[in-house]
């Protein structure tokens, strides 16, 4: 592969990693959908399989994962505010230094990165984020790996 198709390639990771930090469950099993196209294009009908029973297997537990962590941190009624402060942080980092965005988010959301809650209802806030990120972090792993 040349330096371009693998550039290309690396990007499709990345964006597959933020359909499921910011698509959950839908930007899962669009991910998986992305790897398994990744996977038919690579290799041949022997060696697809050996790689496409793992990815469908993480796939759905993943899916299955985010499903019961979600509907855990749903009870406590944190999650919303807490994800919609989280992506405004990302989305004011991408256009401002780290510092900056910070103190304007904080000033327009107003919301905070820690809620002020039980101790478990703020690991069950944090829960469904770190859990996409893992996920995310996986689906990159995975790509580079199914690739090289």
């Amino acid at each position: 592969m040349g330096f371009v198709q693998l550039v290309l390639l690396e990007g499709v990771f990345l964006l597959c990693a933020g359909m499921i930090f910011f698509g959950g469950v839908w930007g899962t099993v669009a991910a998986t959908v992305a790897l398994s196209g990744i996977n038919f294009l690579t290799y041949d009908s022997a060696q697809f399989w050996r790689w496409e029973i793992p990815l469908l297997l993480w796939g759905v537990g993943g899916i299955l994962l985010l499903l019961v962590v979600g509907r855990i941190a749903n009870k406590s009624q944190v999650v919303t505010g807490l994800v919609g402060g989280l992506i405004s942080l990302v989305l004011f980092g991408a256009f401002i230094t780290p510092i900056a965005a910070i103190i304007l988010w904080a000033l327009v959301v107003g919301t905070g990165l820690i809620p002020l809650n039980k101790k478990s209802q703020l690991l069950w806030s944090f829960a469904p984020t770190i859990l996409r990120l893992l996920l995310g972090l996986g689906w990159i792993i995975y790509g580079n790996i199914l690739t090289h």
